[in-house]
């Protein structure tokens, strides 16, 4: 069903207020106050995701016309019975911003039956009918918005599918640039950040990012806009992951912010089980993230040579004999079948 000028002038509002308003929390709220009054939604939950791993964060979700007691006992007990809940359903994980029906995963007759709807969903929620998405942009999950209607007042239509599909993308770019600003207050040396005004020029960049580009235009680096997928630029100094926010009060400028791929905190966990110490993990993540020997050298604070005898004892305990071996070994991929 084909949306109506009044349908998209509702959608235009909406989003407005998905911009204006700061604090995702209450950006949550006011927009679950708008959908009522458009769509009809009867009540609505967003849980965020953590910003470095994308795992929902139960405790910190935000709720409209939902009792905290109900939001509990799902946590407690229903939401490892939930159809759209992983692993009985991914769908919502693969397919970022973009809304699903509980009926489309989980026949309406069949949903009937689960002791998810006849023990929770009707009477403990008093809902049935649920739209939910896991809401993400640049490649970044940032949380899961469910919205959800009473028996009676029938299922989501395509049209109020295809309203939710425009609006979603907005609440995840308007909740990860909040999220980006924190970070950007907070970025380490080691990250890349340029500002640019409304006419595309660059009016600031830090040293990082100066050292990344060597004089390339900063058109080089793709803008990842609203892509749902992540978007990376590399250098000969390694790979870097692309992330934008708006800048100024007319939303023309932009920050760009690049981030060492792949980040620390995937790296990590891989060097403990490898047994490494905490030297040899230092140099090893440089080495996956694309340094050379000289760069790591100059980092760590000593010689090459010193450089050279810590990846000698590394290619050992891994059982490697190369650069790209250790990497490959590293990121889990075949020898040689390194990222991007």
């Amino acid at each position: 069903m084909a949306l109506s000028t009044r349908d998209f002038r509702k959608i235009i509002e909406i989003i407005d207020v998905i911009y204006s308003v700061p604090d995702p929390n209450a950006m949550f709220r006011a927009v679950c106050e708008k959908l009522q009054k458009f769509i009809g939604i009867y009540s609505g939950i967003f849980v965020p995701a953590d910003p470095k791993t994308g795992a929902m964060l139960p405790g910190g979700q935000e709720v409209f016309h939902i009792s905290e007691g109900v939001v509990t006992l799902y946590v407690k007990h229903y939401a490892t019975l939930d159809p759209l809940h992983p692993p009985y359903n991914n769908w919502c994980n693969k397919h970022l911003s973009i809304a699903a029906r509980n009926t489309e995963l989980v026949p309406e007759k069949d949903l009937l039956r689960t002791e998810f709807a006849c023990d929770f969903l009707i009477p403990h929620a008093n809902v049935f009918y649920i739209l939910a998405s896991t809401i993400g942009v640049q490649g970044d999950i940032v949380g899961l918005a469910g919205f959800h209607r009473q028996k009676q007042a029938g299922d989501f239509s395509d049209r109020e599918k295809k309203i939710m599909n425009l609006l979603l993308p907005h609440m995840a770019k308007a909740i990860q640039n909040w999220s980006l600003m924190n970070r950007f207050h907070q970025s380490k040396d080691t990250d890349g950040v340029i500002a640019i005004g409304k006419d595309g020029s660059p009016f600031c960049m830090n040293r990082t990012a100066k050292q990344l580009l060597k004089g390339r235009p900063v058109e080089s680096i793709p803008d990842p806009g609203m892509s749902p997928n992540p978007v990376f630029f590399k250098s000969k100094s390694g790979t870097y992951r692309v992330r934008s926010l708006p800048l100024g009060k007319d939303r023309k400028g932009k920050v760009v912010l690049l981030e060492r791929y792949p980040p620390e905190n995937r790296l990590q966990p891989k060097f403990a089980d490898f047994k490494l110490s905490r030297r040899e993990s230092d140099m090893a993540m440089f080495v996956v993230q694309g340094y050379s020997n000289r760069e790591i050298a100059e980092r760590s604070f000593i010689c090459e040579q010193t450089v050279k005898d810590h990846l000698h004892a590394i290619f050992e305990k891994l059982e490697v004999r190369s650069r790209g071996e250790l990497t490959a070994k590293v990121l889990g991929l075949r020898t040689g079948q390194l990222p991007l």
